[in-house]
């Protein structure tokens, strides 16, 4: 498969795993299902909704951080997140933390990688709100 088709094929796979998270599970869950779902079954199934969303942004994330290194700008991943926070700011480092500390160049281990941080830090905050759910 030439490069251009995997990257195509990675954009496509970031979209729909992205749309399937909005559309598919979040907005099923709290706009259709909520009135029907108590408060630990909304917990349960957060994750069916979260994972996709954080999967598909993270992809993208990395598919512009890359195109800071292709055009020059910067070498690294890293280098590229830093770069972002300094034009947006501290607000950006949660988002782009990832980046900052992974050396991979493939941007499906590190939205695999950027959803597992994520899901610890999911998984303390309910544990930490909703300790009996």
């Amino acid at each position: 498969m030439p490069l251009g088709r995997g990257r195509a094929a990675l954009t496509a796979l970031y979209v729909t795993v992205l749309i399937a998270g909005v559309l598919g599970a979040a907005a099923c869950v709290y706009l259709v299902m909520f009135n029907e779902l108590d408060e630990s079954e909304l917990v349960t199934i957060t994750q069916l909704w979260f994972f996709p969303i954080v999967v598909g942004l993270y992809g993208f994330v990395f598919r512009r951080l890359s195109r800071r290194i292709s055009t020059g700008h910067t070498e690294t991943l890293s280098q590229a997140a830093r770069m972002s926070i300094g034009v947006a700011g501290f607000r950006a480092l949660p988002a782009l933390f990832p980046f900052l500390v992974l050396r991979w160049r493939s941007s499906l281990l590190v939205s695999l990688a950027a959803a597992v941080f994520w899901a610890v830090l999911l998984w303390f905050s309910f544990a930490a709100v909703f300790p009996t759910l």
